[in-house]
């Protein structure tokens, strides 16, 4: 006679490890997306001064084409950015009310859909936003290999390029993978920077280099061949025009619950102030 040992299943789920959104509420929320598709942005042209024309003096010289003292009179151009909505995804899930009943009632609807979003839709959301920064940056900088001697300095490069493009790095964010992090607070000089909870910082900063926030993220976060990213919130748009999480339960068809999610989002650089997002890569 066979004897069938007894198994024991806990009702206590695993979840897998993961983090909160590391970009959201750190980009521009300047325009509205709500019922359209695509929304045009314009900047308009500045134009760089000459010298007065005195009569007899100056290089300005009157011409036929322009009579005023104060130059050739230009008309005041425009340029214009589209930017349109792309990213559009979904998932569809269901919870078998039998399957449920007979596990323990483990898998609970809002359970399944918070860990969808925040194993899933986050990771995915965010990478995409940074993905974007790389590829539309308006400055890079370049280091093949970041060590703990020369990783602060590498960081400062983008505050000095913010500075150089007349804008304040105190409003900007780092965003570092955690290997190279590592080597960052193994640096002297962030060493001596102000401890955890000294004082109130933004969700995700763990500290500040010459005034630039820094984000650590996990390495899979950020493109290949790219080592950090930094960018200041006016510079980067991330809408997300839908976001619905939706739990049915009983639909037709299905006794259970059925567990539907969509976001339709995008993320775009400003070009007017893509100077204010800076990459920095192991290759140029």
């Amino acid at each position: 006679m066979a004897i069938q040992l007894a198994e024991k299943y806990s009702k206590k789920i695993v979840d897998k490890f993961y983090t909160d959104s590391v970009i959201l509420g750190k980009t521009s929320t300047d325009y509205d997306w709500d019922g359209v598709k695509s929304v045009k942005v314009w900047t308009i042209n500045t134009y760089d001064p000459v010298d007065y024309a005195r009569p007899g003096q100056g290089t300005n010289a009157l011409s036929p084409a322009s009579l005023s003292r104060y130059g050739q009179t230009q008309e005041v151009e425009d340029t214009i950015q589209t930017m349109t909505l792309t990213q559009d995804k979904a998932v569809s899930l269901s919870v078998d009310k039998g399957n449920n009943t007979q596990q323990m009632l483990i898998k609970n609807a809002g359970v399944v859909m918070a860990r969808e979003l925040r194993e899933k839709f986050v990771p995915m959301f965010d990478k995409y936003v940074l993905a974007q920064c790389n590829t539309n940056s308006g400055t890079q900088t370049v280091h093949a290999s970041l060590t703990k001697t020369n990783i602060v300095e590498a960081i400062g490069e983008h505050v000095t390029a913010l500075m150089n493009a007349e804008t304040d790095p105190r409003d900007a964010y780092c965003f570092i993978g955690a290997s190279n992090f590592g080597k960052l607070v193994l640096a002297p000089e962030f060493l001596g920077l102000e401890k955890l909870g000294e004082k109130a910082l933004d969700k995700g900063v763990v500290g500040r280099v010459r005034g630039l926030a820094i984000v650590p993220i996990p390495d899979s976060y950020l493109p290949t061949g790219v080592n950090f990213i930094t960018f200041k919130k006016q510079s980067v748009l991330a809408p997300t025009q839908i976001k619905d999480a939706k739990v049915h339960q009983d639909p037709p068809g299905l006794s259970g619950a059925l567990l539907e999610i969509r976001w339709l989002y995008d993320a775009f650089v400003l070009t007017s102030k893509n100077k204010g997002v800076i990459a920095d890569r192991t290759t140029a």
